[in-house]
């Protein structure tokens, strides 16, 4: 029994296929290795993967029924025809060890599944906040192309890496973020910061920021702008993240046109922030510096001229009487 993790795989170059494999090394190692053997024009991406105790049962147990299914292209190859998110969505099931988990993934749209995602995430409404449930949400989200949810995955699994500082943990990370950007995810970019910051690696973390800036402005996506929170709360982590990391935020110009409601939404984070904790301190050094760099500065108003009148002397003497 080895440990490890079942993958899927997609290409451009063969579209409507996907591998679906096993490895006991990163996924994106082994993609990138059949990308290197096999010829093809275009490298093979990881759409999906998923950790298992014993990565060989599962994959037989998989391959048995896609087989069951017709999906198998030829015998003894592990290229399948089909939809990649009813693929994903029989990993999962294997994961969870019973069929019944079936019920939990109705045929929703991508959108639907964001929304459910978030739902679990944040634990709004009468859901039951579940981190696990809120990833497979997203991660099916992702394999039907939306957008959003690459920056989702990426940012439970950065959570995840902060806590272990393990470098399995960063790859999960890094791979939902990487496939996002290059897809016009540019909130990814500020993710990856993020990850950068918790290394060191001031370079790269200055240079995610800056495309996060530049591919925005570039190439706008309503489709990632759903809440006008989501840029401003990306703002101020890129100020707070800067200042952490003693460099002083650049993007000066843009962050004035929203000084205000920056500063507001920083004024926020203080009072939800513990009174004396690290992260509290870290907030109000962001909350300085906004108001001395983001508010216009009014220049004193000039002195008013006002007539004065002519001083007359308190006492004098008497003129003395004329002689007679």
């Amino acid at each position: 029994m080895e440990q490890g993790w079942v993958y899927v795989l997609v290409n451009s170059s063969v579209p409507g296929l996907v591998k679906v494999g096993r490895t006991t090394r990163p996924p994106a190692e082994r993609a990138a290795e059949l990308s290197a053997a096999t010829g093809v024009a275009t490298p093979f991406l990881v759409a999906f993967d998923q950790a298992f105790p014993d990565c060989a049962a599962a994959e037989r147990d998989i391959h048995a029924e896609l087989d069951r299914r017709g999906l198998r292209v030829a015998p003894n190859r592990e290229f399948f025809r089909g939809p990649v998110s009813d693929i994903i969505r029989l990993i999962l099931m294997a994961a969870d060890g019973t069929p019944a988990a079936a019920q939990a993934w109705p045929d929703l749209s991508a959108t639907a599944l964001l929304q459910a995602g978030d739902r679990f995430l944040l634990g709004l409404g009468d859901t039951l906040q579940d981190t696990g449930e809120a990833l497979r949400c997203f991660r099916l989200a992702a394999a039907r192309g939306c957008l959003p949810a690459f920056e989702r995955v990426g940012r439970i699994h950065t959570g995840i890496y902060l806590q272990r500082r393990d470098r399995a943990s960063r790859r999960r990370a890094m791979l939902p973020l990487k496939q996002g950007a290059r897809l016009g995810n540019y909130y990814c970019y500020g993710q990856m910061a993020v990850i950068f910051a918790a290394d060191r690696h001031t370079a790269n973390f200055a240079k995610a920021w800056d495309l996060f800036f530049a591919h925005r402005e570039q190439a706008y996506l309503a489709e990632l702008e759903g809440d006008p929170r989501f840029f401003t709360g990306a703002c101020t982590t890129y100020i707070r993240s800067c200042l952490l990391q003693r460099l002083q935020p650049g993007h000066v110009p843009l962050l004035i046109g929203m000084g205000e409601t920056i500063i507001a939404t920083v004024l926020r984070d203080l009072d939800q922030a513990r009174a004396g904790s690290a992260e509290r301190r870290e907030i109000a050094a962001a909350l300085r510096w906004s108001y001395e760099t983001l508010l216009p500065q009014q220049p004193p108003p000039a002195p008013r001229r006002v007539a004065r009148p002519r001083a007359e002397p308190i006492w004098a003497p008497e003129p003395e009487p004329a002689a007679a």
